[in-house]
C-alpha cells in the first residue's frame, strides 16, 4: 500500500530517538549486576557485547539500504522468506516494545514513590496520565514527538555525565584509579557480556519509521552504527566510574543511587532524579516507534485494516497511537506485565536472529544492484551475528521459550483472520 507518512525526520533526530532507546532505564541497574558476575572486567564486558551487537546492527544496515518502506524488520523477513515470516517479526517487535513500555510506566511509579510516597497509591492514576500524554503529543505529529525525546535525551544523559566525570576526578578513591580492569581468571567475564547484549535493545528502533524519513537509507545507516559506538564508550565509563567510586558496587540494590550518595550531597536525590527523566525518556521513544510496528503490519495487509489508518491533519497513525496506549494501560494497571518480562527479552533475540537470517539470504541471493550499502566477506557478518543471536536464545529457559511461541500463535490467529478479509486500497 502507499506511505501516507510525511517524511520530515532527519539523521540527527534519529540519532538522538536511537540514543535514547538505548540508553534507558536499566543503566541505573546494571552496573551492579555486571560487577557481580565479572567484577572490574565488566568494564571490557560491555566493549565485547557492543561489537557483538554491532555485528547485529550490520545487518539492519545493508538492509535499510535495500528498503525505505516504514516497518525495518518486518519488511526485511518479508522480502528474504514470506509474508508469514515477516509477520512474526513484527509481531514481536511490537510485542517487545508494548510490554516493555508496560513495565517502564511501572518503574516510573516505583521511583518516584522514593522520592514521593504517595505515588504508589495513586499509581493507576500516574500510569494513565503519562501514557495519555505521550499518546497525544505523537498523535499530534511525529516532529513533535522526535523533540521530545530529544529534550528527555538530553536531560537523562546530564546524571550520567556528572557520574563519569565525579568518578574520573575528584569523587573516585586515589587507589582504585587503574582498577585491575582484566584481572586474571574472570569466569563470569561471558556470562556478563550475554546480560549486557540485553541492554543494547531499542538500538533496531531507529530502522521502524523509514517512511517518514528525508533520507533513510544514509539515515538509518550512521543512525545505527553511530549509536551502538557512542553507547558502547559511554556504558564503559559509567562502569569504571562506578567502580572507582563504590568497589562494593555489586552489593548495592540500585547501584548507581548509592554511587550518587557517595559524589556529593545530595547525590541519592540526583540520580534517583536522573532514574525518572531515564525512564520517562525511554518512554517517550517507545511512544514514538510502538505504534509505526503496529501500523506497518496493517499496511502490509497483516492485521486489521483499520490500525493503518492515520490522523486526517497530523497524518500520524493515530488508531496504533491509541490502542497500542490502552494495552499499555490495562497491562501497567494490572501488573500482568510483570509476567511477561522473560517474554520481552525472547522476543528481541526472535527479532534479531531473522533479521540476520535475511540478510544472508538476500545477500546469496545476490539482488543487491542498487544497494548504496554493502557489507564486506558477502553473507559472512549475518551468519555470523545470526549464531550469536542462537547461543544467546539457548541461554533462555523452557518457560521463556514457550511463552514466546504462545505469543507468536496468538499473532498467526490474528494474521490468518486478516488475510480473510476484503481490504480497500488507500
Amino acid at each position: 500500500m502507499r506511505e501516507q507518512l510525511q517524511r520530515v525526520l532527519r539523521t540527527p533526530e534519529m540519532l538522538f530517538i536511537g540514543v535514547n532507546g538505548v540508553v534507558g532505564g536499566g543503566i541505573f541497574l546494571l552496573p551492579g549486576q555486571v560487577a557481580g558476575i565479572a567484577g572490574p572486567a565488566a568494564v571490557w564486558a560491555y566493549l565485547a557485547a557492543g561489537m557483538v551487537v554491532i555485528l547485529i546492527g550490520l545487518a539492519y544496515v545493508e538492509l535499510s539500504a535495500r528498503f525505505d518502506r516504514t516497518g525495518g524488520p518486518v519488511v526485511y523477513a518479508e522480502e528474504a522468506m514470506g509474508r508469514t515470516a515477516g509477520f512474526t517479526v513484527g509481531w514481536s517487535v511490537w510485542l517487545t516494545y508494548l510490554v516493555g513500555w508496560a513495565v517502564l510506566s511501572d518503574g516510573f511509579v516505583s521511583y518516584l514513590s522514593s522520592l514521593w510516597t504517595p505515588a504508589e497509591t495513586f499509581a493507576p492514576l500516574i500510569i494513565i496520565l503519562l501514557v495519555v500524554s505521550f499518546c497525544l503529543l505523537n498523535t499530534f505529529g511525529v516532529r513533535l514527538g522526535s523533540r521530545v525525546i530529544n529534550v528527555f535525551t538530553v536531560a537523562k544523559l546530564v546524571p550520567l555525565t556528572v557520574l563519569i566525570i565525579a568518578g574520573l576526578t575528584f569523587a573516585g578513591a586515589p587507589e582504585n584509579f587503574t582498577l585491575d580492569l582484566v584481572p586474571p581468571g574472570s569466569e563470569g567475564f561471558l556470562m556478563a557480556v550475554l546480560v549486557i547484549i540485553f541492554a543494547y535493545g531499542g538500538f533496531e528502533a531507529v530502522s521502524i519509521p523509514a517512511g517518514e524519513m528525508v533520507s533513510p537509507r544514509r539515515t538509518v545507516a550512521i543512525a545505527v552504527i553511530g549509536t551502538l559506538s557512542v553507547v558502547t564508550v559511554f556504558y564503559m565509563l559509567i562502569q569504571y566510574s562506578a567502580l572507582r567510586i563504590e568497589p562494593n558496587l555489586a552489593e548495592a540494590d540500585s547501584p548507581l543511587a548509592a554511587v550518587g550518595g557517595l559524589m556529593f550531597a545530595g547525590g541519592l536525590v540526583f540520580m534517583t532524579i536522573g532514574a525518572l527523566v531515564s525512564i520517562g525518556g525511554t518512554q517517550s521513544g517507545v511512544a514514538l516507534i510502538a505504534p509505526r510496528s503496529l501500523y506497518a503490519l496493517s499496511r502490509e495487509g497483516m492485521i486489521p485494516a483499520f490500525l493503518g489508518k492515520v490522523h486526517p491533519r497530523f497524518s500520524t497513525p493515530a488508531a496504533s497511537i491509541w490502542l497500542t496506549g490502552a494495552l499499555v494501560i490495562v497491562l501497567a494497571v494490572t501488573g500482568t506485565f510483570a509476567q511477561l518480562i522473560l517474554l520481552n527479552v525472547a522476543a528481541r533475540l526472535y527479532q534479531y536472529l531473522m533479521v540476520c537470517v535475511s540478510a544472508a539470504i538476500l545477500r546469496v541471493r545476490g539482488d543487491d544492484s542498487e544497494t548504496s550499502f554493502r557489507l564486506p566477506l558477502g553473507p559472512a557478518i549475518p551468519v555470523v551475528a545470526a549464531t550469536l543471536c542462537v547461543v544467546l536464545l539457548t541461554q533462555q529457559s523452557l518457560f521463556e521459550i514457550l511463552a514466546l511461541l504462545t505469543a507468536l500463535a496468538v499473532g498467526l490467529v490474528l494474521y490468518f483472520l486478516s488475510r480473510r478479509a476484503p481490504r480497500e486500497e488507500s
